[in-house]
């Protein structure tokens, strides 16, 4: 057992050392202090030799950093800003994924765009990361929690109550060993400029409007099913541009000097003038390229309507149904001894069985319009026998081309509106590089400095140790000598 006493008399400091066998021994910490001092100029050499020792370690560990590549690294600021981050949601609503800056399309669009080809994508992505960057509010609740845990520890679990979801990250790109150090700032900023364009592609969605003309050659089909195929290429872009307009009733392109209002209006001109008188020629001369084949398209047709019919009507009587045993709940406010007055109260879930009914009823009453339509053509051409004219074939050739290259422009005016809302007044500063790229060496001269003085301070603290050791080794000597000695002269001193 160890324990440390100060002896009053010689004002000396002891660890004294209990040994049940033996009386106790006590080691002198001036002494082994004073043997310290005897050596210190030999220790003073050493002391260098290890500061020297560890200025080369560190260097070595430095150097071998920045040849791996470990702790140089390009950083970037990127920031969101649009409805819905601040709960951790995209612009679509659902769950934001910010590791998508990574994600091999938008690297490979990078490299690309760079024209660099010696470096793979897989090397890149595996070499990014990305971290958030904490809210001032949420900073602001854990301080508050810590400075409560300091008085009850148990305000501790708090803090994982606090959740946040960042709006700004910081991007890191390490420095691969086959990369320099330009390279390094140059892709990243590649990635992040490649990411703008993945994030306005996901969420402006006007590749949509390309789908349909983009994989479709309507001189493959006969004429009436190249005029369902056109007829729903034009509902699409009506329901994509209709959704726009409710969002920006205001708005108007700078570049193509059109509203999306503008682009509905001209889209249902399309479907009720050109289209119209095309459909209206195809079923009043019962044109066709194959008619025995159209006869048993359009029967397919009307089977299709009428399924969708049934099912539709079923729906409705449902709908119906639950409207007429649905009874909504009165409100009934005293206004005085005398009298009462009765309110019926707004329900939602009625107002919405309303809305069901409404559109199921507009369905019907379409889908009844395209059946009647379906089975006049088919009439048609079961009742006209006549061989068309390669001036028939020709006109209605040219209707369909016009129509279709009109539809193809509007697509491009569409896109062209699209990406300007999305750009300048929707998305205009939802994703901003904050900071562009800018290349830290190992982590700058800050962090090569903390690594020299970690691996000097390592080698001091091992040299001082040592020393240490040393001196309580040479006061262990002594004291052995002393005890040996003492022993010898009471041995004598029994035998005198």
């Amino acid at each position: 057992m160890l324990k440390e006493e100060i002896n009053k008399d010689s004002t000396k400091i002891y660890l004294q050392v209990e040994n049940p066998e033996e009386n106790d021994s006590q080691i002198d910490i001036i002494n082994v202090v004073s043997a310290m001092a005897k050596r210190r100029r030999l220790y003073f050499y050493f002391l260098i030799m290890a500061s020297c020792i560890g200025v080369c370690l560190g260097l070595a560990i430095v150097g071998v950093q920045y040849l791996t590549g470990k702790n140089s690294y390009a950083r970037a600021v990127v920031s969101f800003q649009y409805e819905g981050i601040e709960e951790g949601l995209d612009p679509n609503g659902a769950a934001f994924d910010i590791n998508k800056i990574k994600s091999p399309v938008v690297i490979e669009n990078a490299l690309t765009n760079l024209g660099i080809t010696d470096i793979s994508t897989e090397d890149i992505r595996q070499n990014i990361m990305i971290q958030g960057v904490i809210p001032e509010d949420a900073v602001e609740r854990i301080t508050v929690i810590k400075e409560m845990a300091l008085e009850d520890a148990s305000n501790y679990e708090k803090i994982l109550d606090v959740t946040y979801f960042p709006s700004q990250y910081i991007v890191y790109l390490y420095k691969d060993k086959f990369m320099k150090a330009s390279d390094t700032t140059e892709i990243l900023n590649a990635v992040l400029d490649s990411y703008r364009t993945y994030f306005m592609d996901a969420y402006a969605n006007t590749e949509v409007l390309t789908v349909t003309s983009n994989l479709i050659d309507y001189k493959d089909y006969d004429y009436t099913e190249s005029i369902d195929m056109l007829e729903s290429q034009i509902d699409i872009m009506l329901d994509y541009v209709t959704e726009r307009k409710e969002q920006a009733a205001d708005f108007r392109s700078s570049v193509t000097g059109l509203s999306f209002g503008d682009i509905e209006t001209s889209l249902r001109t399309i479907e009720d003038i050109d289209l119209a008188n095309l459909s209206s020629y195809i079923e009043n001369t019962a044109l066709s390229k194959d008619k025995r084949r159209m006869v048993e398209y359009c029967e397919y047709k009307i089977r299709k309507y009428n399924m969708e019919l049934s099912e539709l009507q079923v729906q409705l009587k449902t709908v119906q149904n639950t409207i007429d045993t649905y009874a909504k709940d009165p409100v009934v406010i005293v206004s005085s001894q005398e009298s009462t007055q009765e309110i019926t109260q707004t329900n939602e879930y009625y107002d919405q069985l309303i809305e069901k009914k409404l559109d199921l009823n507009s369905k019907i009453a379409s889908m009844n319009t395209d059946l009647n339509e379906t089975y006049e053509l088919l009439n048609n051409m079961n009742s006209i026998n006549r061989t068309s004219t390669q001036d028939e074939y020709d006109y209605a050739d040219v209707l369909l081309e016009k129509i279709a290259l009109t539809i193809a422009e509007w697509v491009e005016l569409t896109e062209k509106t699209t990406e300007e809302y999305y750009s300048t007044t929707l998305f205009s500063n939802a994703y901003k590089i904050a900071v562009p790229a800018n290349y830290q060496a190992n982590g700058g001269i800050v962090e090569i400095v903390k690594t020299v003085i970690i691996c000097v301070a390592v080698m001091v603290f091992i040299a001082v140790v040592l020393w240490c050791m040393d001196g309580l080794r040479m006061e262990l000597s002594v004291m052995r000598g002393k005890k040996e000695g003492n022993a010898g002269e009471k041995k004598v001193g029994r035998i005198s």
